[in-house]
C-alpha cells in the first residue's frame, strides 16, 4: 500500500511542475512566431460626480464632472468670501456680479454670461416722473473682452404732458481691460458703447467712452470710480461728461453689499458750449444675492445740485450663467484664445 502512495504523490509532483515549463516553452515558441502581444492596460477609477479636481501641476487638465477646466457648478459654495481670487484673470469675486450700478467694473470671466433687467426712475424738481427700462445681455470673452447687448424703453411725458412708452433704440457695449486683475493699480478697463436710437422721439445716435478704474483699497472695502464722455454724432450734438464714484463693503459674505455711490454729470450742446449743466447726485446703494445665480442692487441717488433730480434710483435684477470661474488656482496654462495675457 505504502508503495503505492509514494508512487501516486511522485506522480503529482512531476505533473504540477512541468506546467509552467510547458507554458514558458509555448511563450518563447509564441515569441520566435512573431505572433503580437496586447500592451499592458492601466486602468483608473471613474472620478466621482460632485467632486471639483484643480492644478495638480500635471498638462492633463482639471474637471469638475461635466464642466471645463477651472470653473465650477452654480451650486457649489467653493467661493467663500468676496474677496476670493476667480477665473484666469485672478480677479476678485465681488467683480463678477455687477456690484455698483453708476460705476462698470473690469470684465466677466470667459464663458460667463448674465442678463440684467434695469428700471431707473427719475423724478424731477418740476413735472412728472420719468422711467427708463434697460434689457441687457453680457458674456465673458477671452482676453479680457466683455461684450453687452441692451434694449432700450422710456416712458416719459410727451408734448401734452400725457406718460407714454416708445421703444428708444438698442445698446452695444465692448470693453478691454488692460491687464490681469492686481498687474496695474486700479485695474484700467477701456469701454466703448454705441447707442442706435430712433422711436417716435427720433433722438440723435450717440457715442460712449469710459476709462473704468476699480479695486479693493483695503479689506473688503470696494471702489470703483468712472471717467465718462458721450457725444451725440448728429442733431444738437449733444455733448455730457461724468465722474462716477462707488464704495461698497460686505456685509455678509456672498450674500449682502452696502455703500455708497454719487454721479456728476455737464451737458452742452453745439452753439452753447460755454454753457454746461451741473447736476450732482449720491446715495446709499445695496446689493443682495439671493443665491450664487442671482443679484439685486438698489441705488437712490438725490440730488444736491439746482440742475439735478430730486432723486433717481436704480433697480438691477441679474441672473448669470455659462462657465462660473473657479478659484484661480483651479486654472492652467493653456491656449492665448482662453487664459488672459
Amino acid at each position: 500500500m505504502l508503495p503505492r502512495l509514494s508512487m501516486a504523490a511522485v506522480c503529482a509532483v512531476a505533473l504540477l511542475g512541468s506546467r509552467p515549463v510547458l507554458a514558458q516553452d509555448e511563450y518563447l515558441v509564441n515569441q520566435e512566431r512573431n505572433q503580437p502581444t496586447l500592451p499592458p492596460v492601466e486602468v483608473f477609477p471613474s472620478q466621482p460626480s460632485g467632486q471639483n479636481y484643480y492644478n495638480d501641476g500635471t498638462d492633463r487638465g482639471n474637471y469638475y464632472g461635466v464642466f471645463p477646466y477651472g470653473t465650477i457648478p452654480w451650486y457649489s459654495d467653493e467661493i467663500a468670501s468676496d474677496a476670493d481670487l476667480v477665473g484666469p484673470y485672478a480677479q476678485p469675486a465681488w467683480t463678477t456680479q455687477r456690484p455698483f450700478a453708476t460705476s462698470r467694473t473690469y470684465v466677466l470671466p470667459p464663458g460667463q454670461m448674465q442678463v440684467e433687467q434695469w428700471v431707473r426712475p427719475t423724478y424731477p424738481r418740476n413735472g412728472k416722473p420719468e422711467y427708463r427700462f434697460l434689457e441687457e445681455f453680457a458674456i465673458g470673452l477671452p482676453g479680457r473682452f466683455q461684450l453687452d447687448i441692451y434694449e432700450r424703453w422710456n416712458v416719459e411725458p410727451n408734448e401734452v404732458d400725457r406718460e407714454k412708452a416708445n421703444h428708444e433704440g438698442v445698446q452695444i457695449e465692448l470693453r478691454w481691460a488692460v491687464a490681469d486683475w492686481g498687474v496695474i493699480p486700479l485695474n484700467p478697463t477701456l469701454y466703448a458703447e454705441w447707442v442706435e436710437r430712433g422711436g417716435p422721439q427720433d433722438k440723435a445716435n450717440k457715442y460712449e467712452l469710459k476709462l473704468l478704474m476699480s479695486d479693493e483699497l483695503l479689506p473688503n472695502l470696494y471702489y470703483a470710480t468712472n471717467l465718462i464722455l458721450e457725444q451725440e454724432v448728429e442733431g444738437e450734438l449733444e455733448n455730457e461728461l461724468g465722474w462716477s464714484n462707488a464704495l461698497s463693503t460686505t456685509i455678509i459674505d456672498r450674500k449682502l453689499l452696502a455703500g455708497v455711490e454719487c454721479l456728476w454729470s455737464g451737458v452742452n450742446v453745439h452753439g452753447a458750449r460755454d454753457t454746461r449743466t451741473n447736476e450732482f447726485t449720491i446715495g446709499p446703494s445695496i446689493q443682495l444675492r439671493p443665491t450664487n445665480r442671482t443679484f439685486l442692487n438698489v441705488v437712490s441717488l438725490f440730488g444736491t445740485t439746482e440742475d439735478a433730480p430730486e432723486c433717481q434710483m436704480y433697480i438691477i435684477f441679474g441672473y448669470q450663467f455659462g462657465g462660473r470661474a473657479g478659484p484661480s488656482d483651479g486654472y492652467i496654462a493653456g491656449p492665448a484664445s482662453t487664459i488672459g495675457n
